[in-house]
């Protein structure tokens, strides 16, 4: 392949940008890479098939070709984007919003990280199914199972929590522990 890899891997558009005329930058976040930046030739004029695969909260799989200095989207399957099956939820889109930018603000550079990956896939799989009634704690458990993943927390407590699914009952029962536990983790860490 002339010097060139490519890869495809389920992935997590957790930003993007303008990149040059028609063209995007996305900031994927992937399972075989970590966070990733890849160009999307012409992905901005509506002309593109990639254009609406590569919005912010678009989860799926991705075709990633690496060049001489950088990553460049070829092509995507299997996508969905949780801000459009959240439909009218405003406070379920904001919850997602924040565990999004949650990985944006704390990774950095490609470095697959698996625990963290599966932390962010299935809180997107699971939260449109999620009540508004037990949503911030189901944003509370993403968020404590990504701290744990980055190693800001490790104590036996929060790590009990790590195989839990978000369901009602065990959301509602582990309110005040989620909490207290991200706290604890911050105010430890120095965050």
């Amino acid at each position: 392949m002339s010097g060139k890899r490519e890869l495809t891997t389920r992935g997590i558009v957790v930003g993007r940008r303008s990149a040059g005329d028609g063209s995007v930058r996305v900031f994927l976040y992937s399972e075989a890479l970590g966070l990733v930046s890849a160009i999307a030739k012409s992905a901005r004029e509506e002309r593109s098939q990639l254009r609406s695969h590569l919005q912010w909260g678009t989860y799926g799989n991705f075709m990633l070709v690496l060049g001489k200095e950088t990553w460049r989207v070829k092509g995507v399957s299997h996508t969905a984007n949780i801000f459009f099956e959240l439909g009218e939820r405003a406070a379920a889109k904001e919850a997602a919003a924040r565990v999004l930018e949650t990985v944006r603000q704390f990774i950095h550079g490609e470095e697959a990280n698996p625990e963290l990956f599966a932390a962010l896939w299935q809180f997107l799989e699971a939260l449109p199914r999620v009540s508004d009634d037990v949503l911030p704690d189901a944003e509370h458990l993403a968020a404590l199972r990504i701290l744990c993943a980055l190693g800001y927390v490790g104590t036996p407590s929060a790590l009990q929590f790590l195989g839990v699914a978000y369901e009602p009952e065990m959301l509602s029962s582990a309110r005040g522990s989620l909490v207290r536990l991200i706290n604890d983790g911050i105010a430890a860490s120095g965050l």
